[in-house]
Order: structure tokens, then C-alpha cells, then sequence
């Protein structure tokens, strides 16, 4: 009721709702298309744009100039021969080369260089860079860019500021060491590109990054400052709230536009325009004015991270924040200040699980304690902004200031990093989760004066508890898209976590961006072992990663198991990732012929290799596993090939050979299928051995293994020609359906036992 009653004062408000409703369904009826701008090739291009933005970046220990490019097809101020080559789109990212001359911002440039790809997500959890740049509009970059030509037209007030920001910027380097320097100038100036990489990895891990980021709680400081500052000069309120108006508008074109920025400017706006029409400032009616403004300008920012973090913790502030805030039962200043640290949890807690999957669980205290400096910290860098411009020897005080401010943030991260517990694991809710949540939100607004402090916590504590269930689907059985390498997740009804391979000779860093994203996405804390099935970097060098990064990323490791082999044919590769599970406490068991890991319904049969076995070639020694869960069956072969694939054959033709192919069988695989046949026997599914070379999975092999579902994994347009034309052959005289993970992308079996359903992570 109290609700209703708030949308009837609240007209604007609603109708802002209704939109930002519309909007919303409008972007997920009909999403934007796909384009594969890789089919364009790579060749040396052209391109002709007007420059909207500039940057500084780092690259390789130098400074970058990056123009922002707004496409054109062509313009009367530039006069040049021949058409633009470059692929189609609306914006463009361009790195120009060192000795380019710098075109101002709004100037018509015409460039050549390289073009290169935003890649596209090809498993859960990845970093889509394609979509994040679709958001923006930018459909790809531009490197080693040389300036052909340019107008001398500009826009003026553009590049102003942009070359304001950059002097800013130099000062705040001249009087700071470079880390704090980066910083400050992310801070206050929206400089992202230059701050340390480890800090803000630190920053994001504790849940303080949103202190780098232009929003609220800046322009507050700043706009309500200087606004109550010239009315303490005798300015009246009219056009006290015109300049910070206008101030506030310049800062947000010097600093980007960010989404954060834009909603805090916004609505900043909305507070000084209601003193000019001497109306009440209504905090959620701004807010969804903000809201529709931008959504209007670009609807896709509702898959902006950033937009959803400034504008979700700003309305939950606004609705939820009081109703867990309020009452005779919380007293004192530090009652009240950990009710609403613990309320503001309760608010970034979805949105935390849903872009991070983790939630950092002392940022609760830490904000308590790295909020309060805020004031004093900006401070502190706007007087050693005024200090290095017109007093460069005064500027010493407050930069000590801030190194000390900064050092204790930096400290209070480093510690709560040592904490146990300190990433809370949950995985990405389900969208079932995240409706049940926001109606327990609903009902927790709509009657909040009718239920007691207590009430309203239980409420709270109950839609929160709704968002880690994980309800157990049987058994998940994911082979990830890690370009030419291995990798493959499972996990049981039991929650029971398992990797085997990990490693990728054409994907840099494959543990930090493909391996551990994904484990946070399944809400993996625990792996109870990762299984490595030989030496080879293609399969380990991921896991060697999540080694050293595991216990900061919240993942612990309980074994590390290899292949038992001879210790003579033990190569370096295999040594080192027996002292790095040792450096970080793992235990390190062996595996071979006949022994198995059993969890609950969940085995794992060792096949190959023999106990140790003697072959000098890491292939040859892989690892073999039967996996089997009920009666689904998968074999994993790792990269077995030769003399090793021979020695198995010869054991599995020992065993009884099961009966042909299941009665049903899909004549194609979709993007979700399911398989209710009976099996009658062979395997459900096998891991072609050694990304699908035609020296592997030869037909004797097949004719005992008799899989109705082979997956390959392997790179896009790798070197080594896999997967194998004679291989695939050979695989559709067996009858087999094939799954490729460079096509499909993460390729997951999800099963009971009996019925079996296959989703591909992407549309071929």
C-alpha cells in the first residue's frame, strides 16, 4: 500500500519506470546481431572519422595516443583519393604510433593501420569484450594507426578540456610517486588507463573500486562543496547553483562521461534546477529521470556493469537503506553506521554476484573505514592540484596527506587479503533468483511501517540466502573453449569440483581470463582436485596459474594429480608443477592403471598409463580416464597418441566391448538438446585425444569405445590443422556426433544419470 501511495506522489518517477520497463524489454526482444568482424580480415586499412575522445594509455612501458573515431563515409574537409577499406561500423578505437602528430579533438582524420577484434565470450564467466564495446558503440580497434590526413577544424571547448584534464594530470604526477599520481588521476580526472594494474585488482578483490570511479559520492563532494562554498562567499542560491551547474557539466566532459558520472552530473543537475524552480528535491524521481536520459542515448546501457552498479546501489539506497536503517532499536553513531554498512551489503550483493560472482565480505567493514577519508582524500588532491599551479613548493603537505591515506587503504586491503574467508564464492544467481530477490525487496518496501526492525532483517537475510542456493543438477560435465589446449570442469550432485587440464598454447593467460572466471561463474571455491593429464603447456600452463592465483582469487586446490610415470621420464614442465602444488600446500598424489577417484555417484577409472610407464614422450604417457555417473559414460584421453593410444587399445580390447549406438539419437545438436535414449552401451561421450589430429582416435579405437558424442578441443584456425579432416572422417563413419569447441564454445553435458542435456555456449 505504501507503495502505491509512493508512486502517486511520485508521477514522474513511475513514468520514468515505465520507460526504463519498456526499454528493457524492447533491448532483450530484439538484441543487437552479431558480427563477425574477424571475416574481414586483418590486412592494413583505412578509415576516415571525426575524433570524439582522447586518451594517454601505457603500452609497453610508453605513452599511446588513443583516438576515439566516429566513422564517416566521407567528408568535404578532407580531400583524398580512394575509399575507406576498413570493415563496417560506427566507432573505432585507434592507437596511433609514437611519432604521429596529435589531431585535436573534433578534427576529421583519415588513418591506415592494422585493424583488430573485440573476441567474443566463448564461455560463462569470460569477459565479453565484443559486447562491451558494442555498448559504447565501438566496433573495433586500430593499431600501429599513421595520420594520413586531418582537418584544421576542430571543436574547440572539446579539446580544452581535454588538454586541461592532461595538464591536471601532469601536476598531480609532478607531486606524487607514479602509483599514488595514477590514483588520483583516476580519482579525480577519470584517468583509468595509467592506474597500477595489481592496485586495482587489490581495490576490486576488498569491494573499494567504486571509490575510483566518478560518481556520487564525488560529484557530492564536489558540486554540494562548491555550491555551499559560494553561498558562504554571499552569492545568492540562483547563481550559486548555475555555477556549480555549469562546473559540474565541464567536469564531466573533461573526465569521459561515464556512465556513473553521467547519472551522479544528472541528477546533481536535477537538485540545483528544483532550487530554481523552488520545488522539493526528490532523490528516486531524479534518479529515473538520469536513468532514461542515458537509456535513451545508448538502451544497451543496461548491460553496463557501471550503469548498473551507480544506478542499482542509488535506488536501493533510496528504498531499501531506510527500511533496514530506521527504528528505535538501533542507537548510536556506531549502531546505526553498522546497520548501514550491513544494509549497503544487502544492496551490492546481487549485483556483486552477477558481474563478479564473489562477494568480498569485509568490504562491510572496510567501507566503514575507507568512506570517512573520502572527503579529506579528495580534498587533499584538489589543494595539490591548486598547490602545483599556483604554489609548486606548497603542494608538499598535501601530498603527504594523501600517500598516507592511501598507503592505510592499500594496508586495510593487504589485510583483509590474509583474512580467511574473504571472498565469499557464490557463482552467478540464476534469474530465478535474482526475481525471487527483488520480490522479497518489494514486499520489504511496500510494508515497511508495518513490519518491526526484526521483520524487516529476516526479510532481508532471506532474500540474500536465495541468491547462494545452489540446488544440485546432477552431474555437470563442461569442456571449455581455451583455443588449442584442454580444459574440462566437473562437478557432482554433491557439489564435488573437478579439473582436469588446464592450458592453452594460443590464449595468453588462460588461467586469469577463460579458467578462473569460469570457476568463480560456477561458484567454485573448492576444487577437490585438478587432475593434469601430462606435461605439455597446452594442458598445464593454466593450471599453473591458478596455482599461484588461487588462494587470492578465493579457489583452493585439495590435490594436484598426475600421471605415475617413471621418474626418469618426469621433464621439467612436470617437476615445476610438482613444487609449485608443494610452495602452496597442495598435496601431490599420482595416478595410474586401475586406481580410481570415487565421489558419491561420481567415478573416475584410470585406463592408461600403466604404473611407471617408461615413454619419453609426454603424449604417449597422458593420463586416460572412465568417467562414469550412472549410465553416462565419457572417456577423457588427453593427448594420447602413438604407442601410448596403441597400449590402451590393446587393454580395452580386453574388456567386453559394449553393443552399437543408442536406439535415439539427435540427428543434429542445437544449442540445447536432450538426449532421453537409453544407451545401450560404448560411451556417451569422448574427449578426442590430441585436439583431433589424424594421428590419434584411430578406427580400431573408436570400434571399442563407440561414443555417441565426441568433443574436440582445439583453436580457431590453429597452425596444426586440427581438427583432422581424416579424423572427422573417420568420426562420421562411426556415428558419432562431434562437438567442437572452437565453433560451439564451452560445451556442457549436464545429466541425472539417464537423460542427458547438451548446451553449446555459442550459436554456430
Amino acid at each position: 500500500m505504501s507503495m502505491i501511495i509512493s508512486m502517486r506522489k511520485r508521477p514522474l518517477g513511475f513514468l520514468c519506470l515505465a520507460v526504463t520497463i519498456i526499454l528493457f524489454v524492447l533491448v532483450h526482444i530484439k538484441p543487437a546481431p552479431y558480427t563477425d568482424y574477424s571475416s574481414f580480415g586483418k590486412e592494413t586499412v583505412t578509415v576516415t572519422g571525426r575524433v570524439y575522445k582522447k586518451e594517454i594509455t601505457r603500452q609497453k612501458a610508453k605513452d599511446t595516443l588513443v583516438l576515439y573515431l566516429e566513422l564517416l563515409s566521407s567528408d568535404k574537409d578532407i580531400v583524398t583519393q580512394g575509399a575507406d577499406t576498413g570493415p563496417p561500423g560506427k566507432r573505432v578505437i585507434c592507437y596511433l604510433r609514437a611519432e604521429e602528430r596529435e589531431p585535436e579533438t573534433g578534427s576529421i582524420v583519415r588513418l591506415s593501420g592494422k585493424p583488430a577484434y573485440f573476441e567474443r565470450a566463448s564461455n560463462p564467466g569470460q569477459f565479453d569484450a565484443y559486447s562491451y564495446y558494442q555498448i559504447s558503440g565501438i566496433s573495433y580497434r586500430l593499431n600501429q594507426a599513421k595520420v594520413l590526413a586531418k582537418t584544421t577544424k576542430y571543436d574547440r571547448f572539446m579539446e580544452s578540456t581535454y588538454r586541461l584534464r592532461r595538464f591536471l594530470s601532469a601536476v598531480l604526477m609532478e607531486n606524487l610517486p607514479q602509483k599514488e599520481a595514477s590514483v588520483m588521476q583516476t580519482m579525480l580526472l577519470g584517468e583509468r588507463e595509467g592506474l597500477d594494474k595489481e592496485l586495482k585488482a587489490l581495490y576490486q578483490r576488498n569491494g573499494i573500486s567504486h571509490i575510483l570511479a566518478i560518481s556520487g559520492m564525488h560529484i557530492s563532494l564536489l558540486g554540494m562543496g562548491l555550491y555551499r562554498l559560494l553561498r558562504k562567499c554571499g552569492i545568492s542560491m540562483n547563481i550559486s547553483a548555475a555555477i556549480s551547474m555549469a562546473l559540474m557539466i565541464l567536469y564531466c566532459t573533461m573526465t569521459g562521461f561515464s556512465p556513473s558520472a553521467v547519472r551522479a552530473v544528472l541528477m546533481f543537475c536535477l537538485r540545483m534546477a528544483s532550487i530554481f524552480a523552488k520545488r522539493t528535491y526528490d532523490m528516486l524521481t531524479a534518479l529515473g529521470a538520469a536513468a532514461v536520459l542515458i537509456l535513451l542515448w545508448e538502451p544497451l546501457y543496461l548491460y553496463h556493469s557501471g550503469f548498473i552498479f551507480s544506478f542499482g546501489c542509488v535506488l536501493g539506497i533510496g528504498l531499501i537503506f531506510p527500511c533496514l536503517t530506521e527504528g528505535e532499536k538501533i542507537k548510536g553513531r556506531i549502531a546505526k553506521s553498522i546497520a548501514g554498512a550491513l544494509a549497503a551489503a544487502v544492496i551490492t550483493f546481487p549485483i556483486y554476484l552477477w558481474f563478479y560472482y564473489q562477494f568480498p565480505v569485509y568490504s562491510v567493514i572496510l567501507n566503514l573505514l575507507i568512506i570517512p577519508l573520502m572527503s579529506i582524500l579528495m580534498g587533499a588532491g584538489l589543494l595539490t592540484l591548486m598547490s602545483g599551479v599556483l604554489f609548486p613548493f606548497g603542494a608538499g603537505p598535501f601530498a603527504f596527506i594523501i600517500k598516507c591515506i592511501l598507503a592505510f587503504y592499500e594496508g586495510a586491503c593487504r589485510l583483509c587479503d590474509n583474512l580467511p574467508g574473504q571472498l565469499l564464492t557464490a557463482g552467478r544467481p540464476g534469474k530465478w533468483q535474482i526475481i525471487l530477490y527483488l520480490l522479497a525487496m518489494m514486499f520489504l518496501t511496500g510494508y515497511r511501517k508495518k513490519l518491526c526492525l526484526r521483520v524487516k532483517w529476516g526479510i532481508a537475510a532471506f532474500a540474500v540466502v536465495i541468491l547462494i542456493l545452489n540446488p544440485g543438477t546432477g552431474l555437470v560435465l563442461t569442456f571449455l573453449d581455451v583455443g588449442q589446449g584442454d580444459c574440462i570442469y566437473v562437478e557432482n550432485e554433491r557439489g564435488g569440483c573437478y579439473l582436469i587440464d588446464g592450458g592453452s598454447s594460443s590464449v595468453n593467460s588462460v588461467g586469469t581470463y577463460r579458467i578462473i572466471p569460469f570457476l568463480k561463474f560456477r561458484g567454485v571455491s573448492c576444487l577437490e582436485a585438478v587432475i593434469v593429464t601430462h606435461s605439455d603447456e597446452d594442458h598445464c600452463n593454466g593450471i599453473k596459474e591458478l596455482i599461484e592465483e588461487g588462494i587470492v582469487q578465493g579457489i583452493r586446490i585439495k590435490y594436484l594429480v598426475l600421471p605415475d610415470i617413471a621418474q626418469s621420464k618426469k621433464d621439467e614442465s612436470y617437476r615445476e608443477l610438482e613444487q609449485m602444488a608443494a610452495a602452496a600446500k597442495i598435496t601431490v598424489t599420482y595416478m595410474s592403471r586401475g586406481q580410481e577417484i570415487s565421489d558419491g555417484k561420481l567415478k573416475f577409472i584410470c585406463l592408461h598409463p600403466p604404473f611407471g610407464y617408461q615413454s619419453g614422450e609426454a603424449n604417449e604417457y597422458s593420463l586416460v580416464l572412465r568417467m562414469i555417473y550412472g549410465n553416462f559414460t565419457a572417456m577423457l584421453t588427453g593427448d594420447v597418441e602413438g604407442e601410448g593410444e596403441r597400449e590402451l587399445t590393446g587393454f580395452l580390447q580386453k574388456e567386453k566391448p559394449g553393443n552399437n549406438l543408442p536406439d535415439s539419437l539427435p540427428a543434429e545438436v542445437p544449442q540445447t538438446a536432450v538426449w532421453t535414449g537409453e544407451k545401450k552401451g560404448g560411451l556417451t561421450v569422448l574427449k578426442a585425444a590430441h585436439h583431433g589430429s589424424g594421428n590419434s582416435t584411430k578406427d580400431n579405437f573408436l570400434d571399442y569405445t563407440m561414443p555417441v558424442y565426441t568433443v574436440i578441443s582445439c583453436g580457431k584456425d590453429n597452425p596444426y590443422g586440427h581438427p583432422h579432416k581424416e579424423l572427422l572422417e573417420r568420426l562420421g563413419q562411426h556415428r558419432t556426433k562431434v562437438l567442437i569447441t572452437c565453433d560451439a564454445g564451452a560445451v556442457t553435458f549436464t545429466t541425472n544419470g539417464q537423460k542427458v542435456r547438451i548446451t553449446k555456449f555459442l550459436d554456430e
